[in-house]
This record gives C-alpha cells, structure tokens and sequence, in this order.
C-alpha cells in the first residue's frame, strides 16, 4: 500500500508558513515509513523536508489564513497547487492506495467522492467557513473513517454528532532537552500574523516589565513594526524562526510560554512543544489548547483576551512543576503514539466500504 501525503496549498514545507502542519505532514511521513508504508509527500513548489519521498508541484498558493466572514465563498483557482496535486493523483493512485490530506480546503474533501482510492482529510483549523463546514459535516455523517481532528475543542467546533476521531501530533522527545533551571523570562512561539494575538504578548511585557522573546516565521512585517511602535517601551525581542534541535534548546531557558490566539487554534503544536522542555503553559481557554493545558498542573487557562489574567497568571508560574510538563508529553504525545493513530485510522480508511462514483483511469 502507498499512503500519498498531500501537504498544506498555504506554502512549501520548511517555510515555516504552514505552522504545525508542517510539522505534522513530514512527522507522518517517517513514523508510516517506519512502519513499512511508502510515503510519498505531496508539497508546492520550493518545498524542503527530510522525508523519504517528496514530490513538489507548481500552483498557486491557498491564503494563509482564512477570511474572517463566515459565509464569504471560497476561491477556486484553475492553476491552484492543489489542483494540479489532485489531477496529479487522480492518474495515478491505484484502489488499494490511501491519500491522507492535510491541507484546510473544500477541494480535497469534495474529491474524496470521486477518487479511486480512500481519502482521508486530517483537519487542521476550527470551523471558520461556511462551505467547508457544510462539506466536513456531509462527510461526517456517511463516511466518518474519512475525518480526524486535533483536539477536542476543535471537533466540537464543527457541530458533529457522533464519535470523532482524534489524531494529535506527535514530538521525536530525543530533541527537546528537558530544562529543570530556566531564566525568569516568557517567550511566545509562532507566526508573526494578527491572527496569533501577538498585541496581547507585547501588551503584557509592556504591563509587567517582563521580558518576552518571539520565536517564529516573520510573516507580517508590517504588523510587527506596528506593535512596536504602539509599545516602544515593551521588552519584546526577535529570536528569529529557529528549526530543531535550536528551538527546543531555545524554549527550554523560559519560565513559561505565552499563546495568545485571537482565535480557536486547532490544537497548537507550540504548546507541547514548550511541555517536552519543561517549560508550562500560560493560555487563552481558547481552542485545542484545553487538552494539554491543565490548571495547576502544566500551566494556566485565562479566559480569552483577558491582559489582567496573564499577569496573575504569570505570577502564580512558579507552583508548576517541569517535571509534570515533561511527563504529560511522554504520555500523550510522543512520535510513537501519533504514529500508532495514523496507523489505526489507515486501517479504518482501507476497510473503508464506498458507495462513491469513481473517475475511469488507466494504471497502465
């Protein structure tokens, strides 16, 4: 069996523009191979990754984030990535192939009636759009194998009825260093874009003195340059986007990790990322962040966009033990354990018993 990987349409990999799916495709890719599968990765052009097969093809990108109107219609380009990703495929996957799709969009899940072989979407935002909720809702009720999701909060997001299948990514533990000693400093990791809330981070640093370091993809500029001019007195820094092993040497100096989202992030990968260094978690109660997050014990949830509660917060992150952050990782989210999921669900894609028209091909 070939399991075919198709990648996010938002950026190549190893860009850093495609957060956590990043992570998660190529992760997916060597924990199936070491299982025996034949991975071939599906990515836009210019993509980079250690992964043992990888096949980049031209096409307009996807926007990076979502439109914030709900019922506003999604665009469909002729020269889009993954159009040419899913004709590409079309041509040549054969029935007893899988396709597991990462990328956010109406595309893959509107085709996967119509391809030769299970598609299965592991979907990686919240419910965000109108038309793909509709499409995530349809699949749900008649083909459920076809959907996993990250978290619990982001599968209720959907309005589902029914059981879920939940696939949360998994970290190689060998490169994130525990840190038992850290600095009395708070640092905030990813996408430098609105969305993310990084006005709450400067707003806190601002507010308690305390130093704050951004590690991350500099995708807006514009937007960074803005938040220090409305507070030019914030000892907030740049770390620039850091790739393992640096990151996690990086994470692990801090006394917490700010995740400030303006909006229900799927999961958050920054987070158990932080949790494998030791280092706790301070969090809006906004999103997937809940079921890694736990009062007291690996961090604290503030009620969303709440300034006054990340500084009291802040000032109770000395009760966390690192060694309860460490272990919740080595019990929930190792390579391992994600591994085993995408393993169980290939099984459930494979038995998958369709009713879909398929496309006439030629395997020759």
């Amino acid at each position: 069996m070939r399991v075919y990987l198709l990648s996010t349409a938002v950026a190549p990999l190893g860009s850093g523009l495609g957060g956590g799916v990043e992570h998660m495709v190529v992760t997916a890719a060597r924990q199936l191979d070491a299982l025996g599968y034949r991975t071939p990765v599906i990515a836009p052009a210019g993509s980079v990754a250690d992964v043992p097969e990888l096949l980049a093809l031209p096409g307009r990108l996807a926007p990076t984030a979502v439109t914030p109107v709900y019922d506003a219609p999604l665009p469909l380009e002729a020269d889009a990535f993954l159009v040419a990703a899913l004709r590409w495929l079309a041509e040549r996957v054969h029935p007893d192939d899988v396709i597991l799709n990462f990328s956010y969009d109406w595309l893959p899940l509107f085709a996967s009636d119509f391809l030769p072989c299970p598609l299965g979407s592991l979907i990686s935002m919240s419910a965000l759009n109108r038309s793909l909720d509709l499409e995530i809702r349809r699949i749900a009720a008649h083909h459920p194998s076809r959907l996993a999701f990250l978290s619990t909060a982001q599968a209720a997001s959907f309005s589902l009825t029914g059981p879920v299948r939940l696939i949360p990514p998994g970290l190689d533990l060998q490169r994130y260093r525990y840190n038992a000693h850290p600095r009395q400093s708070f640092c905030w990791l990813g996408r430098v874009a609105p969305e993310k809330g990084l006005e709450d981070a400067f707003a806190f640093a601002a507010h308690t003195a305390l130093s704050v370091t951004v590690f991350g993809a500099m995708q807006d500029r514009a937007y960074w340059a803005e938040l220090e001019q409305r507070y030019p007195a914030a000892p907030v820094h740049y770390g620039g986007f850091l790739h393992l092993p640096a990151l996690a040497e990086a994470v692990g100096e801090f006394c917490a990790l700010l995740m400030t989202p303006k909006w229900v992030e799927a999961f958050g990968i920054a987070g158990i990322e932080a949790l494998a260094c030791g280092t706790p978690v301070i969090a809006y109660r906004r999103g997937g962040v809940s079921d890694y997050v736990r009062d007291g014990e690996t961090g604290w949830l503030v009620e969303p966009d709440d300034l006054a509660g990340l500084i009291a917060a802040a000032e109770r992150i000395g009760q966390i033990r690192r060694a309860d952050c460490r272990a919740l990782v080595e019990q929930r989210y190792t390579l391992a354990h994600y591994g085993a999921a995408l393993a169980d669900w290939l099984r459930a894609l494979a038995t998958e018993s369709t009713e879909a028209t398929t496309w006439p091909l030629n395997h020759s």
